[in-house]
């Protein structure tokens, strides 16, 4: 059996379609369908079974595709053992964040990764969590960071912690700042929230309903810097983290307000592609990025907004 077989198999796999595959494999697709069917053939096993809207892993397909990401995980393992083998940690690599991140974490996770580890190179993406996903999924991002999401094939999902939800309105608003609300005390709201694919965006609406919150209006905005600043110069308010809401914590541009009775939280998961391990470098900006995270967390669920 060819290593390339096995890289070939899982991109179709996870893609669903030879034609996904080879593209993310940079192949022809008529060279990646070659490749599966000879491992059908060489092993008298069908893989797929072809149907009108596509392909669906027969079982002995899943079998084999849960053995194919082990064996590439650990021949990543194994090279990344080599390649870590050195006196100062290196790499240049590139991972995803979403805005959330970018605003709160990232400026001091980077600076303490540039003052100890100047060989230590990251580029860093920011856009919400499918678009991540799918980046992370096809390996153009060693990984990223976004709300808690189901298990999906060809992903990796590790915890990283939990946030509270804040009610951000205007210094205008005549909520005072730091004062814990009930949603469902304020009356009719007009809300800016996250579009009807953004992950925090069903946890929002389930908590609306269950708890008697009631809106006026709804304002979507897939635009982190354009929420709050639209928050700051009107009466609209929003549900952000708590990670966004630090920067506001004096309360000069926007007030913050604790969601409680019950609280509103979101969990924030590091994705990463299944068929590798974080090298050294990866681990390293990984753990500076939760650390610096950790602290903003203590801040955000403090007893102080309780």
């Amino acid at each position: 059996m060819k290593f390339q077989q096995l890289r070939y198999y899982v991109a179709v796999y996870e893609e669903g379609s030879f034609s996904a595959g080879a593209a993310r494999s940079n192949a022809t697709q008529s060279g990646l369908s070659m490749q599966i069917r000879d491992l059908e053939e060489r092993f008298g096993t069908r893989l797929f079974d072809r149907v009108p809207s596509g392909i669906v892993p027969t079982e002995a397909g899943r079998r084999f595709y849960q053995h194919a990401i082990q064996v590439l995980q650990a021949a990543h393992s194994a090279e990344q053992c080599l390649s870590d083998a050195r006196d100062q940690p290196m790499g240049h690599f590139k991972v995803g964040l979403m805005p959330t991140f970018t605003r709160s974490v990232l400026p001091s996770a980077l600076l303490e990764l540039n003052a100890k580890y100047p060989l230590i190179k990251v580029s860093v993406l920011e856009a919400y969590s499918e678009q991540l996903s799918q980046m992370t999924l096809a390996g153009e991002l060693s990984f990223s960071i976004v709300p808690a999401t189901p298990p999906r094939d060809g992903l990796r999902i590790s915890p990283l912690g939990t946030d509270r939800e804040f009610l951000v309105s205007g210094k205008n608003s005549a909520i005072e700042h730091g004062k814990p609300v009930r949603l469902r005390d304020l009356g009719e709201l007009n809300l800016i929230l996250p579009g009807t694919r953004n992950a925090r965006r069903p946890g929002i609406e389930r908590y609306l309903a269950a708890h008697g919150a009631q809106t006026a209006d709804i304002l979507e905005m897939d635009a982190m810097i354009g929420t709050i600043e639209l928050v700051a110069r009107s009466g609209w308010m929003s549900i952000l983290p708590g990670l966004l809401c630090h920067a506001d914590e004096a309360g000069m541009k926007r007030k913050l307000h604790p969601i409680v009775d019950p609280p509103l939280t979101v969990s924030y998961v590091r994705i990463e592609p299944s068929t590798r391990n974080l090298n050294q470098a990866e681990a390293i900006f990984s753990d500076l990025l939760s650390k610096h995270m950790n602290e903003l967390l203590e801040w955000s669920n403090s007893s102080e907004f309780t």
